[in-house]
């Protein structure tokens, strides 16, 4: 399959150290400029999911989940601790990363038809072939509060995995259909679409040299990943 993608950094400038208001107000704003719908951040504390609401304000799963009524401890989105955070949906990524010189940031997004109004950043346009991945993400079950309050709430749900229970929350419902009813089989229903970009070398080789998230989506366990 083949798309055009445009590539570009974006500036970063209005994201300030230890400022977790200005970090929060730079993911919303490009959340809605580019119409991105969750965040995947990766942080020293641990694995952040959230999702916009329709005026484009960011939810994240620790807002959510009472710790103490679900038994668990999600990581907040900080400046202080985070390392790379994703903006993402059917539309792009934005991809923010920390280095030693600040912040930095690139975009992602397949068949644009007009970037006359971006003309103020470094932009590239390729015409390059694609393949997706389905990644399948942990969670075997769906939890409850310690009053079997529900997992499902917001746009999130509540997952633990196998015995361990580990536990993360994902920015959409996951019906308990999508569960298998043989706790044995110990099915994850949680899709991350992922989408790579391919290059090809002088002699013909591909290479993947760029990949961007796509979207979650739930899958039960008699079906595919397509």
């Amino acid at each position: 399959m083949n798309k055009r993608i445009f590539l570009s950094h974006l500036p970063t400038d209005d994201i300030k150290e230890n400022k977790n208001d200005a970090l929060i107000a730079w993911i919303e704003k490009q959340a809605k400029e580019w119409q991105l719908k969750y965040v995947l951040a990766h942080a020293e504390d641990g694995v952040i999911w959230g999702k916009f609401d329709n005026n484009y304000k960011l939810i994240t799963a620790d807002e959510v989940f009472d710790g103490k009524i679900f038994r668990v401890d999600l990581p907040k989105l900080r400046i202080c601790t985070l390392q790379q955070c994703r903006i993402f949906g059917d539309n792009g990524e934005i991809l923010l990363w920390r280095t030693d010189e600040g912040w930095q940031s690139r975009i992602i997004r397949d068949n644009l038809e007009d970037e006359g109004s971006q003309s103020h950043i470094i932009q590239d346009n390729l015409e390059v072939d694609y393949l997706e991945e389905c990644q399948i993400l942990w969670g075997t079950q769906k939890e409850k509060g310690h009053n079997q309050e529900d997992g499902e709430r917001n746009g999130f749900t509540l997952l633990s995995d196998g015995s361990q229970g580990l536990k993360h929350a994902v920015p959409i419902f996951v019906g308990e259909d999508y569960f298998s009813r043989n706790k044995q089989k110990l099915h994850r229903p949680v899709r991350l679409l992922v989408r790579h970009y391919i290059d090809y070398n002088d002699s013909g080789i591909a290479r993947i040299f760029l990949s961007r998230l796509v979207k979650l989506k739930p899958v039960g366990e008699k079906k595919n990943d397509t």
